[in-house]
């Protein structure tokens, strides 16, 4: 299953070395080639909140097939793409249907597991879909030395025709019948207005909304900022980018083994204070204009890392209280999150320079108000829960 929530990742990170050259081949801006990662994170923004009430409705099952389908064929559109708009629409389509995917994997570990037993399934899925943004830009490396950035988009749709076949050979239905909600318009509407309401959801979301908002801004322009800051090849980078996300995968393994004997909201407190330092790292390298390719790594990786400890604690929060609705939970969650990246994606190239200084001052800011704000509300749940 956590193959199957790592798509998401994998289909985002995978064309990053491309950037560059996909600009070149349509002879258009950096804005627009911009956009086109933007359009993927609107794409599993709008996926997630409208597969969560249908996963609630007719199952886990029939959803994530037909999402995986429209992965296929959406990789496929992009395959052809004759111009950047091409491209944005079916990135767009891409996104929507690996998020679809990834919602009901979610809610899917919640119809079997409760409390810290799940939490621990969300800690092992996190740490699996930690290795995409490792692993997928390496192959992406990989592939563009065999052809052009359209045979990223050929491996994604022949791996998620891999992944189809395999969950139609070997997932069954988790939600029972007699669990599953009407899908009618007021109904989900008060499902959304329940999750709402949930403080923690709300906690949660603008955490991992505001965390993930610096991520995609990295992630949208770093490959310009290393090929022109340090001169990297989209091989080379491919390198860097492995290189800064392997924190991810060596915190979600700390945090797996650390909820054996803490809680998710200790863990996630933990995770805020990590990236309040990872923030004042950041300041130093953005206010200090030092240029030197392991410094940039080691703040870069630094603060990519936390990403660790705040994801899959925060989902383990926000779905304990929402069995019933588990895919309306997970889709507004990552609604959120994901609406945050996407519209967070250009604004490094848009208000700072394109330089290691002008990235790490923004991903610094997000951070710092991310860990002072979300550990304030922490404090403020954890109060709560003990009176």
């Amino acid at each position: 299953m956590a193959l199957i929530g790592a798509l998401g990742p994998f289909q985002f990170d995978t064309y990053l070395p491309a950037l560059p050259q996909i600009t070149s081949e349509f002879h258009t801006s950096t804005g627009l080639v911009q956009a086109t990662v933007a359009a993927s994170l609107f794409g599993m923004a709008t996926g997630q909140i409208v597969t969560g009430p249908i996963s609630d409705s007719k199952g886990r099952r029939r959803p994530m097939l037909i999402a995986l389908v429209a992965f296929v064929v959406a990789a496929i559109a992009c395959t052809v793409a004759p111009n950047v708009y091409w491209l944005m629409i079916s990135r767009f389509l891409l996104g929507f249907s690996s998020a679809a995917a990834f919602v009901v994997v979610n809610a899917f570990i919640r119809d079997n597991a409760h409390g810290q037993e799940a939490a621990k399934l969300y800690a092992t899925q996190a740490t699996i879909q930690s290795m995409a943004p490792i692993v997928a830009p390496l192959v992406g490396g990989v592939l563009l030395t065999f052809g052009d950035w359209r045979i990223v988009f050929q491996f994604l749709a022949v791996g998620g025709a891999a992944v189809l076949a395999m969950v139609w050979a070997n997932i069954p239905e988790s939600l029972a019948t007699e669990k599953r909600h009407e899908l009618h318009p007021m109904v989900i509407i008060r499902s959304y207005k329940v999750v709402i309401k949930d403080h923690t959801f709300r906690t949660v979301a603008l955490a991992g909304g505001l965390h993930f908002a610096m991520v995609a801004g990295f992630l949208a322009t770093a490959p310009y900022v290393m090929e022109s800051t340090f001169n990297l090849t989209p091989t080379q980078f491919t390198y860097f980018f492995a290189a800064v996300t392997l924190g991810i995968f060596l915190t979600t393994q700390l945090n797996r083994r650390l909820l054996k004997r803490f809680k998710a909201i200790s863990l996630m407190r933990f995770g805020m204070a990590y990236a309040g330092a990872s923030a004042l790292f950041l300041a130093f390298v953005s206010l200090s204009g030092i240029v030197f390719l392991p410094l940039t790594i080691a703040a870069f990786g630094f603060a990519v890392s936390s990403m660790g400890f705040i994801m899959a604690n925060g989902m383990s929060l926000v779905m304990h209280g929402h069995g019933a609705r588990a895919g309306v939970a997970a889709g507004l969650v990552g609604f959120t999150m994901t609406l945050m990246g996407a519209l967070a994606a250009p604004l490094p190239s848009m208000f700072f320079a394109a330089t290691v200084s002008g990235l790490a001052g923004f991903m610094a800011i997000v951070m710092l108000s991310n860990s002072i704000i979300t550990s304030l509300n922490l404090r403020r749940m954890a109060a709560s829960q003990s009176a």
